[in-house]
């Protein structure tokens, strides 16, 4: 563990994205000074959710009740530090589908620890989400923009630059999208789905 990195570099780190257990120096930091660590953020409002048997660690706000009288007899409610995101389609679907596609890897057992997809794959499982575009080209810049971010979520970690690139899949997906959540989001795109065929059958009755 490098003496340079201290429970401070960590917290700093934890307000700028995931902690993942390749990280040696900030991992073995935050295991050495966990107590520390978690209770500051808990000051702050928020928890550190930490997986240590999958190697990720990451900052999630803790959800106040609101109390409309509060100023009688409780503290103010915190104000967020973390911003609230909310995702586009696109980025709702490539979510979902790298969740999914974890699940069955794990669930199959599949050879190595990781689950690895090409630019390629990452393409190949998004077109279809753009009928509306007849640009091939365009599409592809999309797709690369798209993935781009999920890579600065933490979520796709590039690990080869050959042939357009091959990502990992952290699981860190796996806290952000659990099934419950999963099923859930499911069911609302179908359903909203079901009421955009709907509402064509009425424009075409």
């Amino acid at each position: 563990m490098n003496p340079a990195i201290t429970h401070r570099h960590v917290i700093i780190r934890l307000l700028n994205g995931p902690i993942y257990q390749e990280d040696l120096d900030f991992w073995s930091r935050l295991g050495a000074e966990w107590e520390k660590i978690k209770n500051h953020f808990i000051q702050m409002g928020m928890e550190v959710a930490r997986d240590d048997s999958a190697g990720y660690a990451f900052l999630r706000q803790k959800e106040e009740e609101f109390e409309e009288s509060w100023e009688d007899s409780k503290e103010a409610p915190l104000p967020r530090v973390l911003r609230r995101t909310r995702l586009t389609y696109h980025q709702t679907m490539l979510m979902i589908l790298l969740r999914e596609d974890l699940m069955h890897f794990e669930q199959n057992q599949e050879e190595g620890d990781h689950l690895y997809r090409s630019a390629l794959d990452l393409r190949e499982i998004m077109v279809p989400y753009y009928p509306e575009l007849h640009d091939e080209k365009r599409i592809h810049r999309q797709i690369a923009s798209l993935v781009s971010k999920f890579e600065d979520w933490g979520m796709l970690k590039k690990v080869k630059e050959q042939d357009d690139g091959l990502y990992r899949v952290e699981r860190i997906i796996k806290a952000k999208l659990t099934p419950e959540k999963l099923q859930e989001v499911r069911d609302q795109i179908k359903r909203r789905t079901i009421d955009l065929e709907d509402e064509m059958e009425k424009d075409n009755a």
